[in-house]
């Protein structure tokens, strides 16, 4: 539905984007994520025609957005970081000059009804723009990208100046949308993206580093695999049965514990299994374990990691560009 084929993007001599490549299908939830300034939104600005690729070739739905930018602006429903409202208009107003801008003509009033529901506007359709909340004008930008149902949902921080409640009806309209659309998020909220996306785009410093499910994303980043156990049992028989487990490197234990309770991080090759061997290990020994699980880099500490895998972008020299805007 989405492809990008080598992207790169200038502004003068800044490198907002190089080299980028990825595809999306449709149905999927793509989160993108990143530090500040890492190119998120210019890469969103390229998929949605605001502005072209200095190098490289992007489609949506099969046509390119610098040789045919009307079509894929058919195809896509755009929330963008900064909204862009009328503040003197009324919010009914404003989603009729939206219907009207996009033909929907005898479609209107199914497609204005469906979007209102949708985004919780009802009680401020006779109320202008601009004395709304942050949270609706949020809405308020959501339902325009929604009302002539695109295939494609371009969405920059979505739930930015949402009440807790607001941002769960958001995710769940998103999730119900992913049935028939193809949808980007970009967000800073880790939690969102771990929730909600089907798969998560990485990028830093202009560079695409990660592309993957968050599980998968996690897993590459481990160094090794963590496994936390607490159990009744004396901490000599208890060292010397878990280190016969292959693949086992450290054991790590807890301090300050009741005598006869041993806790202890287990450390093991990543690309090995232990779980098996260690609940037999427990059932030969005959411990009484109070607590076992599967330890895991946090939301926080996997973004981190991500967004440092890549050493500092050095900015190229000017190059030569052929038949693409700047």
């Amino acid at each position: 539905m989405i492809e990008l084929q080598n992207v790169s993007k200038r502004y003068g001599e800044t490198q907002a984007l190089k080299d980028v490549s990825f595809s999306v299908q449709k149905g999927e939830i793509i989160g993108f994520v990143g530090p500040n300034g890492a190119g998120k939104s210019t890469a969103m600005k390229i998929i949605t025609t605001y502005t072209a690729p200095s190098a490289g070739r992007v489609s949506v739905g099969g046509f390119d957005v610098v040789d045919h930018p009307l079509e894929v602006r058919k195809q896509i429903g755009y929330l963008p970081e900064r909204v862009p409202l009328y503040e003197d208009m009324l919010v009914a107003e404003y989603l009729e000059f939206i219907g009207e801008a996009r033909h929907l003509n005898g479609q209107f009033k199914s497609r204005f009804d469906w979007v209102v529901d949708a985004c919780g506007l009802e009680t401020v359709l006779k109320r202008k723009i601009g004395v709304l909340s942050k949270g609706y004008r949020q809405r308020t930008c959501l339902a325009q990208a929604l009302i002539h149902d695109p295939d494609v949902l371009i969405l920059d921080e979505p739930t930015s100046g949402l009440d807790p409640l607001q941002i769960i009806g958001i995710r769940n309209l998103i999730k119900d949308l992913a049935h028939s659309k193809t949808i980007i998020l970009s967000t800073h909220i880790l939690s969102e993206v771990a929730t909600i996306a089907d798969r998560i785009l990485v990028i830093n410093q202009g560079r695409l580093v990660g592309n993957g499910s968050f599980d998968e994303l996690v897993s590459s980043l481990m160094d090794r695999g963590s496994v936390y156990i607490s159990a009744e049992a004396g901490k000599t028989a208890f060292d010397k049965a878990v280190k016969a487990i292959p693949a086992v490197e450290e054991i790590v234990h807890d301090s300050g514990l009741k005598r006869g309770v041993v806790g202890a991080h287990i450390y093991f090759d990543p690309k090995a299994n232990i779980l098996p061997a260690l609940n037999e290990t427990v059932r030969s020994a005959g411990w009484n374990v109070l607590a076992l699980q599967q330890e895991r880099l946090s939301l926080e500490e996997s973004f981190i990691r991500l967004t440092q895998s890549m050493p500092e972008a050095v900015i190229d020299q000017p190059v030569q560009e052929e038949g693409r805007a700047s």
